[in-house]
């Protein structure tokens, strides 16, 4: 993977979201008032969560290490005087022309064996690998808010049918209350009716906390936790859809934690090679300039030539760290490939397994469930059943309604997680 092809990855990663419906060019606040759609969440979250300038930051320090890799060694210059007399007897005339030796010394390292090629290979892996670590960032924080926001979406909807379910039980026990005035209904019942409605309050309280929880946890990814109560998911469930095939091969190309994984090896065995280029000696070329009137005249010119004797380092220790470097990368790459592969494949079974569920609610079942319902309100008012059989049927469609619920959302969140696990840049399911 060269690091152009990784720059692609990371601009695409970026890019993948579409603009914002109706947002000013010169604004990048998102306001929180009404309903907030994914693809707003998934936009705010590039703004403020603070990971993604954590992983930014990464990326600017391997570039600039790419700078201090492809540095040649500085030049040295050096000066001296000797000779001086503390007691002045230094000769007659100016300070050129007294008996002080002075000498100017000019030397430049020049290195041999490839070691800035090395350093070049190695910081370029590196730098390879940074990008790919922001865009795995991305994919995962994106992810994360994703799924919050699916989440916030369950959450209201069961908040909402605990609601629609205390308020049909309190008209009905308003309504028995009333016919018990009138004789015509069992104390018994009216009892009964009364305990359901609580029982349906609580629920209602319970299911505000989950939706409480449920704003927080979007607010936090979004940095925006003040203002966690306003939220809410306006977005509409996506479609379920039977899965097709994927290829699990491509998606771990394109998956960024196993480019990083790639580069870091890459990284590792330029290491060995600059480790190995270490044994090649340097050379170091002099020029030196000394000023001396007395007794050889004026000026004398030399030249010179040092090479490092390796008497006592011959870099077996980098040479063998730079082996346990490779083998440690390749470990690491191994290890990422399963966790990777375990990933895709129990993404894609999760998201089978929610697409069915989904595709039987998508049908006429709720209407089916109402329809049940409003007939055993019917047979009650009537007479023709029990107290009983009309609270197990209210008890039945809430039931259901949550289970659709469950269904959409379960299967909303597996999309997204098998859009992230196969590194697909769409994560905003269609509605």
């Amino acid at each position: 993977m060269t690091h152009m092809r990784l720059r692609t990855l990371v601009r695409s990663a970026l890019l993948c979201l579409p603009p914002l419906a109706g947002l000013a060019a010169e604004s990048r606040v998102l306001p929180l008032e009404g309903q907030l759609t994914l693809t707003q969440a998934l936009e705010l979250m590039r703004i403020r969560d603070p990971n993604i300038a954590v992983a930014q930051s990464a990326v600017d320090q391997a570039l600039a290490d790419k700078i201090s890799a492809a540095e040649r060694p500085n030049a040295t210059l050096a000066y001296s005087t000797a000779k001086i007399n503390p007691a002045g007897h230094n000769g007659p005339g100016s300070l050129w022309d007294k008996q002080y030796d002075t000498i100017v010394d000019l030397s430049q390292p020049f290195e041999r064996g490839g070691k800035r090629k090395h350093r070049l290979a190695q910081a370029g892996a590196n730098v390879d690998a940074a990008h790919a670590d922001f865009a795995d960032t991305l994919r995962n924080e994106r992810l994360a808010v994703a799924q919050a926001y699916w989440e916030l979406k369950r959450a209201e909807e069961k908040y909402t049918n605990e609601q629609t379910l205390a308020a049909i039980e309190h008209r009905s026990l308003q309504a028995s209350e009333q016919r018990l005035k009138l004789g015509d209904m069992p104390r018994l019942d009216v009892e009964r009716m009364r305990i359901e409605a609580a029982e349906t309050d609580n629920a209602a309280d319970a299911a505000q906390g989950t939706l409480q929880d449920a704003q927080v946890a979007l607010a936090a990814l979004l940095d925006t936790t003040a203002q966690s109560d306003s939220l809410s998911a306006g977005d509409a469930w996506p479609r379920a859809e039977k899965v097709a095939g994927i290829d699990v091969e491509c998606a771990l190309a394109r998956r960024p934690d196993m480019l990083a994984a790639k580069q870091r090896v890459q990284a590792a065995e330029a290491a060995l090679d600059l480790a190995h280029a270490q044994r090649t000696r340097d050379v170091t070329i002099s020029g030196q300039y000394e000023h001396n009137p007395d007794p050889f005249g004026h000026t004398l010119l030399g030249v010179g030539v040092s090479i490092p004797l390796f008497t006592g380092n011959g870099y077996e220790g980098e040479i063998r760290r730079a082996y346990t470097d490779i083998d440690a990368a390749n470990a690491a790459l191994a290890r990422i490939r399963v966790a990777a592969l375990a990933d895709v494949q129990r993404a894609s079974a999760d998201l089978h397994a929610a697409a069915q569920r989904a595709l039987r609610f998508d049908g006429d079942l709720i209407e089916r469930g109402h329809a049940t319902e409003q007939a055993v309100e019917t047979a009650y008012a009537h007479g023709g059943l029990t107290l009983a059989d009309l609270l197990d049927a209210r008890r039945a469609l809430k039931t259901l309604q949550d289970d659709a619920t469950d269904a959409h959302a379960d299967y909303a969140e597996a999309a997204a997680a098998l859009a992230a696990a196969a590194a697909q840049d769409e994560l905003v399911a269609v509605p």
